[in-house]
């Protein structure tokens, strides 16, 4: 092939990868801003709650003891769920609907067994799960709008590595800066090419929850492949069992350790469509817990279904998967610093790839009418994580509880509103002072 031929086509995937950048590169900031805090917001709630905090601890926690400590403290509650602790400086949480139907947190000292604080389910966590994972719902597209954004920037890693030159020798090579834009321009090649595998990572785990979406939502309508709801393959019949008529939280849990000694509970459901269920970990790794699950009869105390998690096909093994593999929890709290690092990486690359593209044009002195174009519709694109500003209002409303026939907002803790409040206010100033960056270079370094 011809030099000239081959130059074009080099020049071709660059300005592909640019106008990602320049375009959509305000929208991937925000996914891997939010990203990079989500790996990480489970451990951020601990230090802004004092109540998720206790003395350092061995050895696995008294589960029928934290039951019984929770429902002498509530004796009218509903426990949903009981959370074993990450880490031995973490108390364990139970999830309760109290008597006049809020929904609350309550955590207990896994070695005193003394709760020690109770909040609202609206945590620093829930708040990312639900803005990275869907924008808080997006008026019903919004794991929809997040997935495909996994498409451009896939195809922006790949672009790169079509126009960059033996990046595989360039992994140390950093060129002396005589001006800003070389500088950021040399550091944002190499910090692309240290997170070449993140970004594929990402890009492939992204792209498998578009998949997932849509299968579910335009497909069969099912997201798991044995459970007690409809949204499984195949589903088990509901129970219809009363509280008098079940066995002892403790006779339930030694059937679950007897049937499964190989797996670490650390989820239990006392009532997941009248069944008893319980989620863990095995031997198998790179697995969310509820690849290994078991669903027992509380009545009679039977083992109604048993599953393992390399058992599983490879469709579902890899939907099991995902989640670690996109978070960085398989290997606690190090892999989740390190993907919260190379999250925040990724924002930066996803802010200065458009920016050293605008500063190239005006270098050329493109026509402006081009690059109002191209702002406007990075502009229109970073608008749309401002477009779920009313939904978590609604969103508010929809987890606090039902009180009284009506739902009522959850209240959030001080802290954590301090600390959100201050995200928010950072990210949406990283967004304006973007835009207000590039529109200053347009208007200064081009002509009319």
């Amino acid at each position: 092939m011809p030099k000239g031929k081959t130059s074009l086509i080099r020049l071709s995937w660059f300005d592909w990868h640019s106008w990602i950048g320049a375009t959509l590169g305000l929208m991937l900031f925000s996914i891997c801003w939010s990203g990079a805090f989500a790996a990480l917001s489970s451990e951020i709630d601990w230090v802004l709650n004092p109540a998720m905090r206790v003395q350092n601890h061995s050895g696995e926690i008294n589960i029928p003891a934290a039951f019984s400590v929770v429902t002498r403290a509530y004796p009218n509650a509903r426990i949903e769920l009981f959370e074993e602790p990450p880490y031995d400086y973490f108390a364990a949480r139970f999830s309760v609907i109290t008597d006049i139907g809020a929904r609350r947190y309550v955590y207990v000292d896994p070695q005193s067994l003394q709760i020690t604080g109770e909040q609202s389910i609206f945590t620093v966590q829930r708040f990312f799960r639900e803005f990275h994972e869907a924008l808080f719902g997006l008026y019903g597209i919004g794991k929809f709008v997040i997935g495909i954004f996994a498409i451009p920037l896939l195809f922006s890693l790949v672009s790169a590595l079509v126009f960059y030159r033996r990046w595989w020798q360039r992994f140390l090579d950093f060129r002396a800066a005589k001006t800003a834009v070389s500088f950021w321009s040399s550091v944002h090649k190499l910090a692309g090419l240290w997170s070449i595998w993140f970004v594929l990572l990402i890009a492939i785990t992204g792209s498998w929850y578009l998949y997932e979406e849509a299968r579910y939502k335009l497909g069969d309508h099912k997201f798991a492949l044995v459970d007690s709801f409809p949204l499984a393959v195949n589903i088990l019949p509901k129970l219809e069992i009363s509280d008098d008529n079940k066995k002892e939280i403790s006779h339930l849990i030694d059937v679950a350790r007897t049937v499964r000694p190989d797996m670490h509970i650390t989820k239990i459901y006392p009532n997941r469509a009248g069944y008893f269920y319980v989620i863990g970990q095995s031997d198998d790794w790179l697995v969310r817990d509820r690849a290994n699950k078991l669903f027992i009869n509380p009545k009679t105390g039977q083992v109604v279904f048993n599953q393992y998690a390399d058992q599983l096909d490879t469709y579902w093994r890899w939907s099991e998967m995902a989640d670690p593999l996109h978070f960085g929890s398989f290997g606690g709290f190090v892999t989740k610093i390190i993907w919260g690092l190379f999250g925040l990486v990724l924002a930066g690359l996803s802010l200065s790839g458009g920016w050293l593209y605008i500063q190239k044009q005006i270098k050329k002195r493109s026509k402006r009418l081009k690059w109002r174009g191209t702002l406007l519709a990075a502009v229109i694109v970073s608008l749309l994580p401002l477009a779920i500003t009313p939904i978590i209002w609604i969103f508010l409303y929809r987890i606090g509880g039902k009180i009284n026939g009506e739902y009522v907002m959850a209240d959030v803790s001080v802290n954590v509103t301090v600390f959100l409040a201050t995200w928010v206010f950072v990210t949406a100033a990283i967004h304006v002072a973007w835009i207000a960056k590039c529109y200053r270079l347009l208007r200064r370094g081009v002509p009319g």
